[in-house]
């Protein structure tokens, strides 16, 4: 038995040493963060992200980055324990108080959006999809006596912004019960909430799908 632990201990060793002295590690985590932190402050209630049909609000997005920014951080400081003191790689005080400080932050952004979405009950629907992939998404929230829905309109590698909002008495969800009218053109899309009394559009709005607009401009189209 302690033969064996030994062989495992013997073939993990080289292992731990890189995790403990690489420089790559730290420069992974750092990009992670920085994503995180775009997909958190930028794309808060601008963009969503789409994958494998399935819809991926910003806090989500954010969260799982900052969470694997974190998890690289701690393995190497695990793994630096296994390493000589002089060979450990190490951040600067300025560094791992940017990284934590920034992290914690981000994360605590991801919660309070994570805590919003579920009070609200927010859903998505896809409201309309064309021929090149570019998909229009509908999202609805509900409060109060109240509710509201932001459109959004999908590339189709997966990124969405923010085109249109509206606002509904009674909960409403006009875009879960197929009362959107949608028309595209091309690249473009233009769309109409039926019922919808509030809004600063009045429940229109319109969109580019910029893939559409690149591949038409490069095709000639």
């Amino acid at each position: 038995m302690n033969s064996e632990k030994d062989g495992r201990a013997g073939l993990l060793r080289p292992v731990r040493e890189w995790l403990g002295t690489s420089p790559v590690l730290p420069r992974i985590a750092a990009g992670l963060l920085v994503a995180g932190v775009l997909a958190v402050f930028p794309g808060f209630m601008t963009f969503l992200f789409v994958a494998g049909g399935k819809f991926i609000p910003w806090w989500m997005a954010g969260g799982i980055l900052l969470a694997a920014a974190a998890a690289l951080v701690l393995i190497q400081a695990s793994a630096r324990k296994s390493v000589p003191e002089d060979h450990a790689f190490k951040w600067s005080e300025v560094q791992s108080s940017w990284f934590w400080t920034s992290l914690v932050l981000g994360a605590f952004c991801c919660g309070i959006g994570m805590a919003v979405d579920a009070w609200d009950s927010s859903g998505y629907s896809v409201v309309s999809r064309n021929n090149s992939g570019c998909t229009l998404i509908a999202k609805e929230t509900t409060y109060f006596r109240g509710g509201g829905g932001v459109m959004y309109l999908a590339e189709p590698w997966g990124l969405a912004h923010r085109i249109g909002d509206w606002s509904v008495n009674e909960g409403g969800r006009p875009a879960r019960d197929g009362l959107v009218k949608v028309s595209w053109a091309g690249s473009g899309v233009t769309y109409s909430v039926d019922g919808v009394p509030y809004g600063p559009y009045g429940g229109i709005g319109k969109g580019r799908c910029w893939t559409k607009a690149v591949t038409d401009r490069l095709g000639g189209n």
